[in-house]
């Protein structure tokens, strides 16, 4: 979250005081067993840092007393970064709220949480503490279906490594108007202008369109469908699969990606998606396999059924809900994903008030596909796009 003033390093330590407070599942450490690594209680302090690398940078434990999260501060904005087993981003973005609401009423702002921040002077509800996944398994037999294998986005990497964050910064009614003028969410729209530019980005360098289907990976807050109070991780993936051809439109490509939304985030779609996770869990065979073998085999099969089955990663936060009071001090929020080895570009959307930021996180030095999607929704939408970017690998870029 960006502010409206420089933020002030001892006030931001003392609201991160606070802050952990309401989040047990945020303040833990790792412990290594025989056959499981498993979480308990850290009680060091959760120290504050500048932020001076790129964001999702890698998270080393032993650097930072055990957490597996940091508070990061920069000019105006305060960011939260964590290892995705300790929650998803609807966790992340509460203890993020959590934060700034705590800064704010240090700096001696008068915020009323409206009973839409979790406050860290107040104890832990234990509904926030819940394995959601386990509340609603229902064993069942139907297997998921086996995903394709999805065209891969390939490029030269950042030499020296690291990851180059470009934001766009839109009017979020201007979006919502043109996704409301073809009847489909927000998600659906930039998914499917998300694959018309990888489409076209190819074909720019003389290919044909990606033989194998484009597939965007989709995180689905599982609360929308399921009642759940919980700040522990409770999302599924919808994995969007779409092949293309060459004379395929816009709108025949939005199309497809409803369709496949439609199916993919229905209740008896992700029942089976929490079916199989549990499943894999209470396995008394996987339980006991020694913890080394265990990672060889995790590590294998997310790249096999994981990695392989998708070109890229959209994950859409929403409209984040903040006081009044609370707003009037917030300029932007925003969602940065970390990109992955065969997932070298992933994207964050994330909107406040009438801002919504779509964030592209790569580690590889091709923008065209990212140059094709803010062309697009200018045109398309009739937005205009503020652009940000940390400059990494290209000093001088433009759009």
């Amino acid at each position: 979250m960006e502010l409206l003033h420089e933020i002030d390093p001892d006030l931001l330590q003392k609201a991160a005081d606070i802050a952990i407070n309401r989040y047990p599942n945020l303040r833990v450490r790792l412990r290594r067993g025989v056959f499981w690594n498993f979480l308990e209680k850290n009680d060091r302090p959760l120290r504050i840092q500048p932020e001076t690398a790129w964001p999702c940078a890698p998270l080393d434990s032993r650097a930072e007393d055990g957490y597996f999260l940091r508070i990061l501060y920069y000019r105006c904005t305060i960011s939260v970064e964590m290892f995705h087993a300790l929650t998803d981003g609807t966790g992340a973005m509460e203890f993020l709220k959590t934060v700034v609401y705590h800064y704010l009423t240090l700096v001696g702002k008068t915020i009323p949480d409206q009973g839409m921040i979790l406050r860290g002077d107040d104890l832990p509800d234990r509904h926030e503490q819940e394995d959601s996944f386990t509340r609603y398994y229902r064993p069942e037999k139907r297997p998921q279906p086996k995903e394709p294998k999805a065209f891969l986005l390939e490029g030269t990497h950042f030499e020296p490594a690291g990851c180059n964050v470009l934001s766009g910064e839109m009017q979020a009614e201007k979006i919502h108007a043109a996704a409301k003028r073809r009847n489909v969410t927000i998600t659906a729209y930039l998914t499917a202008a998300l694959i018309l530019s990888i489409r076209d980005s190819c074909m720019d360098f003389g290919y044909l369109a990606p033989r194998r289907p484009v597939t965007v990976s989709v995180p689905v807050n599982l609360r929308t469908l399921f009642p759940s109070r919980t700040m522990r991780n409770f999302f599924a993936v919808a994995n969007v699969c779409v092949p293309l051809k060459e004379e395929m439109g816009f709108e025949e490509i939005l199309e497809k990606v409803c369709t496949e939304l439609s199916e993919k985030t229905s209740r008896s779609h992700l029942e089976r998606q929490i079916m199989q996770n549990v499943r894999l869990e209470r396995n008394l065979a996987v339980k006991f396999v020694p913890l080394f073998l265990k990672k060889m085999i995790l590590r294998e099969a997310f790249l096999l059924r994981g990695e392989n089955c998708k070109t890229i990663t959209i994950s859409n936060l929403g409209r984040v809900r903040l006081p009044e009071e609370m707003a009037a001090e917030t300029a932007c929020a925003s969602l940065t994903l970390y990109p992955t080895e065969k997932s070298p570009v992933n994207c964050g959307v994330c909107t406040l008030g009438d801002s919504l930021i779509m964030t592209f996180n790569r580690t590889i030095m091709e923008s065209d596909l990212i140059r094709r999607f803010f062309r697009f929704v200018i045109e398309d939408a009739g937005t205009q796009v503020k652009i940000r970017t940390n400059n990494w690998g290209y000093p001088h870029e433009t759009m």
